[in-house]
């Protein structure tokens, strides 16, 4: 659904049709104001774009296409039988894990203890 969403609404002119809720609240700007005209961007490979709309734009958009694909690759491993179910779901919740904390590292307030 991301991606259709992405895909379906540009940033050319038209403003994307779900507006932030903190921000019609506090009137303040959100940490995640210009996602949405980021994945739009990513989603055309107008990359300098993206980036201008969020830095973190690109990375956060590769966590959701990178488990697009996991989710495929990941049933059909399950559907063929190929690896033992315990395998299957330790060896995604490591990758997963793994690529969670990469791509949205900058918004973990963990970080900000570092």
């Amino acid at each position: 659904m991301i991606f259709l969403y992405a895909g379906v609404f540009s940033t050319g002119g038209r403003h994307h049709p779900i507006p932030s809720f903190y921000e019609l609240v506090t009137g303040e700007t959100s940490p995640s104001s210009g996602l949405s005209r980021s994945f739009s961007e990513t989603v055309r490979l107008n990359f300098k774009a993206a980036e201008a709309y969020h830095p973190h734009g690109i990375r956060l958009f590769s966590f959701f296409f990178v488990q697009f694909f996991l989710r495929i690759l990941f049933t059909l491993l399950e559907a063929t039988g190929r690896w033992k179910a315990g395998y299957l779901v330790a060896t995604d919740v490591l990758i997963s894990a793994a690529l969670f904390i990469y791509c949205f590292w900058p918004f973990l307030p963990v970080w900000k203890l570092v």
